[in-house]
């Protein structure tokens, strides 16, 4: 080949103009030697004018046979350096979580032919009072609010609808299944509990276990393989099943509402179902029976029917029954849907909450849980 191709040649040359020196190439070399000279003379001059400065503009003098020294100035202070802003302290979560459950009764006033009146709503009451609904499935019905905030429940699913059959243990085509939901309400478990011919409560649950009221006791489900062991068979509970709203189990301890009026609560050891305490309360029991986190202290919701209905709740000790407190939540005023206690929690091991709705003076409408709701604090010293 004689020649390069035009085309191929033109585009080395641009390739070339675009291309930058090679350090090593003379040009450069003279360029970096140019640079180098500048900064060295910029140095220079910078130094004589920090030495006239400091020497006044004076020539040194000799004093005493020695050289005078320039005056010396105090350093300048150096820039106060900003604090770091204090670390945000968020509010302790509580130690149970506040649920309430509204029954949704309504009222229509002036002999029914007037406004619909009524309460409605539920979920879980936030530590700024706030209400949270959960986006739970159509009949499920919670049982326990774990710390880390899942929900834990029970689905009921009709597999017949429409088909009339007798009601009871022995129903045909119906699911019982225990649910777990995540904080998001996810659903994270969901397995079959029923079984046919049995009774079946939530009572309870915690990070590891549901505790479910069957037919023969009391049993601990396993959250994560469903594996059941039995805490309480019935003879030692006292009763074939315990209805879910007047038992709360927890910290090796079972409380459980034995009778309305009075209010009588059980209070027995799990390990053995042994009774430690009988609590007496007297005026008429309500939902809502709590065990502290701990166990020691139970609280006990009642109302006095002699005393206009005023709603209480007394807190005693386990381990003794001694009454710590017996403190007064309210009055419901005598509408046609009266308010009252609507459930508690607590948030610590001392500090219980308790939440209380009721319609307005003069209510002419349904309202909405969260348009009255106020909590209350029951403190234990």
């Amino acid at each position: 080949m004689n020649g390069v191709p035009e085309d191929l040649a033109d585009l080395v040359h641009r390739a070339a103009l675009a291309t930058p020196p090679h350090v090593g190439d003379l040009a450069n070399v003279r360029r970096r030697a140019r640079a180098r000279r500048r900064r060295r003379a910029a140095a220079t001059a910078g130094g004589l004018v920090v030495l006239v400065a400091l020497t006044g503009g004076a020539v040194p003098l000799l004093a005493g046979g020695r050289l005078a020294r320039p005056a010396t100035t105090a350093p300048a202070p150096a820039s106060p350096v900003p604090a770091p802003p204090p670390p945000t302290i968020r509010p302790a979560e509580p130690a149970q979580r506040l649920m309430i459950a509204v029954d949704w009764t309504t009222w229509r006033l002036d002999g029914g032919k007037g406004p619909e009146v009524g309460l409605r709503g539920g979920g879980e009451v936030l530590p700024d009072g706030s209400v949270r609904r959960h986006r739970t499935p159509k009949d499920f019905s919670p049982g326990a609010a774990l710390p880390d905030g899942r929900l834990v429940g029970l689905l009921y699913t009709d597999l017949m609808p429409g088909v009339r059959r007798t009601d009871g243990p022995n129903v045909e085509g119906l699911s019982i299944k225990l649910v777990v939901l995540g904080p998001d309400d996810a659903v994270e478990i969901s397995r079959e509990v029923r079984i046919k011919g049995q009774s079946i409560e939530l009572l309870g649950a915690d990070q590891r276990y549901a505790y479910l009221a069957r037919d023969e006791g009391i049993v601990a489900h396993e959250l994560t393989t469903g594996r059941e062991r039995i805490l309480l068979r019935s003879s030692a509970a006292g009763v074939d099943l315990i209805a879910a709203g007047q038992t709360s189990v927890g910290s090796d301890r079972l409380a459980e509402q034995r009778t309305d009026q009075p209010c009588r609560t059980d209070v027995r050891r799990l390990a053995d179902g042994k009774r430690i305490a009988r609590l007496t309360a007297d005026g008429i029991c309500m939902n809502g029976l709590r065990l502290s986190p701990d166990g020691r202290l139970v609280a006990v919701p009642y109302f006095l029917s002699n005393h206009g209905g005023q709603q209480r709740v007394a807190v005693y000790e386990t381990g003794t029954g001694k009454l710590r407190v017996d403190q007064a939540i309210g009055t419901p005023r005598r509408v046609p849907v009266p308010g009252g206690v609507q459930g508690l929690a607590w948030a610590d091991d001392t500090s219980l909450r308790v939440a209380w709705a009721e319609l307005p003076a003069g209510a002419r409408r349904v309202y909405s849980v969260e348009e009255v709701l106020k909590v209350v604090t029951v403190s234990v010293q």
